[in-house]
């Protein structure tokens, strides 16, 4: 089985490079794009559909990660979104569109394990195009 894809979108320098560390001890979750802002993180997603989207809320540009979230739907509805900020936002998470999961950043060891419980459900509700990848 081929790893899942994960686009990161976080202008912290600092917090990327720990994600970025993070994400290279996981063989299952491949990192293949990296943006600081949502609207390069749009365009990222569109071009590379990736299985999951870890997004910062507080982002270089215009748009905050709650605001973008729908656009990143729109741009690949098959993606994954897991909101991951040093706010508590997670009313705001539960109920924004376009946003499947919710991890503070004090919380980052836990995101491989977030990152695979998103990506089992989806594949549990069908949505994931790769019948291999099916947990049962």
């Amino acid at each position: 089985m081929s790893p899942s894809t994960v686009v990161l979108v976080e202008d912290d320098p600092t917090v990327r490079s720990v994600i970025e560390m993070l994400l290279a001890t996981e063989p299952d979750l491949e990192l293949v794009g990296s943006t600081a802002s949502a609207e390069e993180g749009i365009e990222v997603v569109r071009r590379l559909s990736p299985d999951l989207v870890l997004l910062d809320n507080q982002l270089d540009g215009e748009l905050t990660g709650v605001q973008a979230a729908p656009e990143l739907k729109r741009a690949f509805p098959g993606a994954v979104v897991l909101l991951c900020t040093a706010l508590d936002l997670a009313e705001v998470a539960s109920a924004t569109p376009g946003i499947d999961g919710y991890l503070r950043k004090d919380r980052l060891a836990d995101l491989p394990e977030v990152a695979r419980a998103l990506l089992a459900g989806r594949a549990a509700a069908g949505t994931r195009s790769d019948p291999a990848a099916d947990p049962d």
